[in-house]
């Protein structure tokens, strides 16, 4: 499968927490539900079976399928997926990026697409809803407040 040169989405982002704790939020499926989709199931390792549903309106009936295709605990993965609602079936592969930062981790998302002329209504509908689970998953990690005394 063939990748356009040019990743479609790409952000960086600074996170107030550990890169375990990031990388638990990206691939393990009760945490991606609290940030990304409805229902998740994930096989957390490299082929490991990766499946997400969204519930919303607007949202597609069919689960999203996809595989992880590379998975460096604490440091990089991707998966790489689709369903019959994209062009080609195949939505392209995410690659989550982590590094240190000061208190807590840099993450790198890239979202690139197949080569194919048909994903310009995709990529233009990704490049609003990647910003949008971004802020959620930065919610997601924010520390819990102290308690008042």
């Amino acid at each position: 499968m063939e990748a356009v040169s040019t990743p479609a989405f790409e952000r960086t982002l600074a996170l107030d927490a550990a890169a375990e704790r990031v990388f638990a939020a990206l691939t393990d499926a009760r945490q991606l539900e609290r940030w990304f989709c409805d229902t998740c199931e994930s096989e957390p390792r490299v082929n490991g079976r990766l499946m997400m549903r969204w519930d919303r309106a607007g949202s597609s009936s069919e689960p999203f399928e996809a595989r992880w295709v590379e998975f460096a605990p604490y440091a990089r993965a991707a998966f790489q997926g689709g369903h019959v609602g994209y062009p080609l079936g195949d939505a392209g592969t995410v690659w989550y990026v982590l590094e240190p930062a000061p208190h807590g981790a840099r993450l790198t998302v890239t979202h690139t697409l197949p080569a194919h002329a048909g994903y310009e209504p995709v990529l233009a509908a990704w490049k609003q809803a990647w910003p949008r689970a971004l802020e959620r998953l930065a919610r997601h990690l924010m520390p819990a407040a102290e308690p008042r005394p």
